[in-house]
């Protein structure tokens, strides 16, 4: 029988992301670079491989799972549109080693509520998909690179390869839902 860890959904701030990665939002500190009438921040973005920007609809579903991911050469990026409201679970960085997984009480899970968007840090675990709050569905960009997401859509069931690691707890006997 799986045990079932309860995440309970958090508000989406700079500060409760910062282990994670970073938003993709206008900063409220000093723009890295202004001439008049615009100012510009920087983001830490990283990829080894030519980037791919793509449109990514996630569907109403339940919201539980018990995959997580992560990708190790690419500072993947997620950014809603049109105001869609999801949530997505994370968990911090682990080991190098491709089935090092993280510790199933350290899971979170953030709500985006259609204002910014988000850059994992590179081994940032993070839930295969995002759950649609509100709506059917939730269309997100998703920035990533070639190499990571042609690697992705080879596979038949998530896998570990290469640039992209994938932990299974159920074979732990566990599985995740995020709750409100």
């Amino acid at each position: 029988m799986a045990t079932t860890v309860e995440v309970r959904m958090e508000r989406l701030t700079a500060e409760a992301f910062a282990p994670y990665g970073q938003l993709i939002a206008a900063g409220e500190a000093r723009a890295d670079y202004a001439r008049p009438l615009l100012d510009v921040w920087h983001l830490d973005y990283r990829a080894d491989a030519p980037t791919r920007i793509q449109i990514m609809r996630y569907h109403e579903q339940p919201m539980t799972f018990h995959r997580l991911e992560r990708h190790v050469r690419v500072t993947e990026g997620r950014i809603p549109l049109a105001g869609a409201c999801a949530v997505l679970a994370v968990a911090g960085a682990t080991g190098a080693a491709p089935d090092s997984m993280p510790d199933p009480a350290s899971v979170r899970a953030f709500r985006f509520d259609g204002t910014c968007g988000i850059l994992f840090a590179p081994g940032t675990w993070h839930s295969l998909d995002c759950f649609p709050l509100g709506a059917p569905t939730a269309d997100f960009v998703l920035l990533s690179d070639e190499a990571t997401e042609d690697e992705i859509e080879s596979w038949r069931e998530p896998a570990n390869g290469r640039r992209t690691h994938v932990c299974d707890l159920s074979s732990a006997g566990i599985e995740f839902r995020i709750v409100e």
